[in-house]
């Protein structure tokens, strides 16, 4: 991680930077069954967008690189995070006293795992309601959290994600927010108002920018402001006409800000009525960074990620949008209260200037409800966090509070062509924002975006899905790699509606990283019933890390007339059963040489070796030698003649790796190399030697 602490922001760019590390632990109290329970993450894999989720109110991994856990990685896969830290806020004032419950390292972890509701916070991880349902319970006021005046809350976080396009891009969280005053250290009111709930993003878009990612972000708001924006260069007017995939220059007639919503197959609403809904959105994105000479804005596309959190569905607050709609009856747009950002000279220390971003009178947020892009009030590119706030609210005791918050990462605002990993056109944050709005009221019968629905009061997220994951296995064996797959996909029916339209198998391998699918095989109907359920590859090449999934995918659908549901095309499963251990990280699987007893055969795998290469991950710095004996020495020189590297083979294969490091322990540079081979037989005598070359890139 190379997220900063700093003081003033003059020194930035004359003072030496450090690395902000934080320890996120609990407090050892045991739990039910005498067992102590732990903050911890789960993580989110199954869509384009990977990350970890918690059982105390974080989101993503602050630790990440050195966990090796997701936080908001885009493209899920190639280990880019976008996500520093994820916090929920929740904010009251009682008796003229201001207190936030908040998982945040500016104040402190304050949310801990209920081990009442739940075992050590967690209720569920698996498919449900999305492909990769993750809930979790947690509260202020348990042994784990570190909250020295909870309020009193319980909150249960549904977490949904799905592989299905476009539906991929997203990550959405259903929140319960529950108040128990015999819980509550701060007085315990009957009821609590008013009560703020924010989502705090501390983004770094995004490490593939190595040089202080988090230094060159910045950060806007799109939605509605009322009259606050008028004048200013960054505020979103009518110059683009935003699709359902993209915009495109050009006035339509509708603000840029608002989403069109009843023009498509899937958005139905109860009147017909096609409505403009403001985004509510929040997002962060990559910039030039001020202390490098080159036009670093984006990356080159490796950064083109637009990192946003939006705001789906609250309760009635003062502040909504309330209108009358065709029928003559009354209909609402649920509002954001106020959108603050600031960096990490402002990041608040107390449950007062927490409040006061919340509530839009924090003296950083000169006098604006939705602060504007940075530029427009004066302030430069530099390290941001958004704070996206609903409310206020009222929260009785023993109620309930329902919302529904989404986020992702879109190509830029609104959409682009990506020739950096290879996805061809991508759409932008606001289109994606936008399908999310349009799968939360997918399936509804008594509501729409006029006429809102708790995530519990009517049919929600009801979207086509694929078959079902099959559990996989694979396995080398003499250089051949076995795979063998369950059925589960051929014997469950489609969730949505009852039918079993499983179509076939298709097998899939990744070199050096996940995600560079190759088909190796297909087994269509033609195979029915009998279809494998193994599948044998002998084409991988030694000393190449390599990824294995199997892939299951259905028949699809045609269009309904009676109930006007439109055609879905047939749908593969996420390609997410390759191997991983216990946080989620994959694991490559490698093909060893046999031993040879010539050195004729010997060869260097990759050669040239691209250091730089977005495919690969940061962990697979290595070269292997392969078809070696079983008793050799390897001396690696420069193309000059300077001595680098000695390695010692002995074994029962003909493959060795290489970290790329020297004897003295460096990274070595790029350049090309000369290596040689030496064979002893299994007295230490000598017998015969070879050399080569080969090229390292970085």
């Amino acid at each position: 991680m190379k997220k900063l602490l700093g003081i003033f922001v003059a020194f930035v760019l004359i003072l030496p930077l450090s690395a902000r590390v934080h320890n996120i632990s609990s407090k050892s109290t045991l739990g039910k069954g005498g067992k102590a329970c732990t903050m911890g993450y789960k993580p989110h894999i199954v869509g384009d967008v990977w990350n970890v989720e918690s059982n105390f109110g974080d989101y993503g991994d602050p630790n990440a690189s050195n966990t090796g856990n997701p936080s908001y990685d885009w493209p899920g896969g190639f280990g880019w995070y976008y996500l520093w830290e994820g916090a929920l806020w929740v904010g009251t004032r009682l008796g003229g006293t201001d207190y936030v419950t908040a998982a945040d390292y500016s104040i402190g972890y304050e949310w801990g795992p209920d081990d009442i509701n739940a075992s050590c916070g967690w209720v569920y991880v698996g498919p449900d309601k999305s492909q990769m349902d993750i809930v979790s319970y947690y509260n202020d006021y348990g042994p784990y959290g570190n909250n020295p005046n909870p309020i009193g809350l319980d909150v249960l976080q549904k977490s949904y994600q799905w592989s299905v396009d476009p539906y991929n891009k997203f990550i959405v969280y259903e929140m319960y927010i529950s108040y128990n005053k015999s819980n509550s250290s701060i007085g315990g009111p009957d009821v609590l108002s008013p009560v703020f709930v924010s989502w705090k993003f501390d983004a770094d878009n995004c490490e593939a920018d190595a040089t202080d990612p988090h230094l060159d972000d910045l950060v806007c708001f799109d939605g509605y402001t009322g009259n606050e924006w008028i004048g200013l260069a960054h505020a979103p007017g009518d110059t683009l006409t935003v699709l359902a995939d993209k915009s495109v220059p050009g006035a339509d007639g509708v603000p840029d800000w608002a989403q069109i919503y009843g023009d498509d197959p899937d958005e139905r609403t109860l009147t017909g009525e096609t409505y403009y809904i403001p985004r509510n959105m929040s997002y962060i994105y990559d910039a030039d960074n001020p202390s490098t000479p080159e036009d670093d804005e984006g990356e080159g596309g490796a950064c083109a990620g637009y990192i946003f959190g939006r705001l789906i569905y609250a309760p009635p607050a003062k502040n909504d949008m309330y209108f009358t709609d065709a029928n003559g009856d009354p209909a609402r747009f649920p509002l954001v209260y106020s959108h603050a950002w600031w960096n990490w000279n402002n990041d608040p220390g107390t449950d007062e200037n927490m409040y006061e971003y919340q509530s839009g009178t924090h003296s950083a947020m000169k006098g604006y409800m939705f602060m504007p892009h940075p530029f427009d009030i004066g302030a430069a590119t530099f390290d941001y966090r958004f704070l996206l706030t609903t409310g206020p609210f009222k929260i009785a005791n023993g109620e309930t509070l329902k919302l529904v918050y989404v986020s992702g990462v879109g190509y830029g605002l609104d959409g682009g062509t990506d020739t950096y990993y290879k996805k061809g056109y991508v759409p932008g944050a606001r289109q994606i924002s936008d399908y999310a709005m349009t799968a939360y009221y997918m399936g509804s019968t008594h509501s729409d975006p006029a006429h809102p629905s708790a995530p519990d009061e009517d049919y929600h997220w009801i979207i086509p899905v694929p078959p079902a994951v099959p559990d996989l296995h694979y396995s080398v064996d003499k250089g051949i790699v076995k795979l063998v797959w369950s059925n589960i996909a051929e014997i469950t029916p489609d969730p949505v509606d009852g039918m079993y339209d499983f179509a076939g198998y298709r097998v899939y391998r990744s070199a050096w990283n996940v995600g560079n699918w190759q088909l190796l095989a297909e087994y269509d109907t033609s195979y029915a019933p009998n279809y494998p359920h193994t599948y044998e590859d002998s084409t991988a090449l030694p000393g190449v890390p390599y990824y294995y999934c199997v892939a299951s995918y259905d028949m699809g659908r045609e269009a309904d007339t009676l109930t006007g549901r439109p055609a879905v095309k047939p749908l593969e499963c996420a390609k997410s059963n390759y191997m991983k251990d216990e946080k989620g990280a994959e694991i490559p699987i490698y093909i060893t040489s046999a031993l040879h007893s010539a050195l004729d055969s010997v060869k260097v795998v990759p050669n040239p070796y691209y250091g730089s290469a977005s495919w690969e991950q940061q962990y697979e710095n290595k070269i292997a030698f392969a078809n070696l004996p079983g008793n050799c020495k390897i001396l690696i020189f420069t193309v000059n003649g300077d001595f680098v590297k000695e390695i010692d083979h002995t074994g029962p294969t003909g493959t060795e790796f290489w970290n790329l490091r020297s004897r003295k322990d460096l990274e070595v540079a790029s350049g090309l190399y000369i290596y040689k081979i030496e064979q002893f037989d299994e007295n230490g005598k000598f017998i015969d030697s070879t050399t080569g070359k080969f090229v390292i890139i970085r």
